[in-house]
């Protein structure tokens, strides 16, 4: 029978910080957008972002869920609200407090100022 030794690894302090960084980090944000009135549509665009107070550092969008991309439209239900969920790129570590902004040129941008920051890194906003 086999004898099997365990053997420990000593990794350099920067390459367990590298590993540790490039672990995967997203934020989730849950949103409900309510109705304008006699606007039956909506749609996000691809330039809306995270972006941590007190920086020009922008998160970008990953991913969309029950929300169309620029330029389509998607219709909202008659109770003029409709639930959506936004996937971006993760935070900075440092980051405490954070803007969503959508950047268009264009009335009605999704935008909700100074969100606290969480452990979890899921939100739910609404619009």
């Amino acid at each position: 029978m086999a004898t099997v030794t365990e053997e420990k690894i000593d990794l350099a302090p920067e390459l367990l910080e590298q590993i540790n960084t490039q672990e995967e980090k997203q934020v989730i944000v849950h949103a409900k957008a309510k109705g304008i009135p006699n606007v039956h549509t909506i749609r996000v665009w691809p330039t809306i972002y995270l972006i941590p107070k007190g920086t020009s550092h922008k998160c970008k969008l990953l991913h969309h869920f029950n929300i169309v991309m620029y330029p389509k439209w998607q219709p909202i239900g008659p109770s003029g609200q409709h639930s959506f969920t936004l996937l971006f790129e993760g935070l900075p570590a440092d980051c405490t407090t954070f803007d969503i902004v959508e950047i268009i040129d264009e009335e009605g941008a999704f935008e909700y100022r100074n969100m606290p920051r969480n452990v979890s890194d899921v939100y739910h906003v609404t619009f």
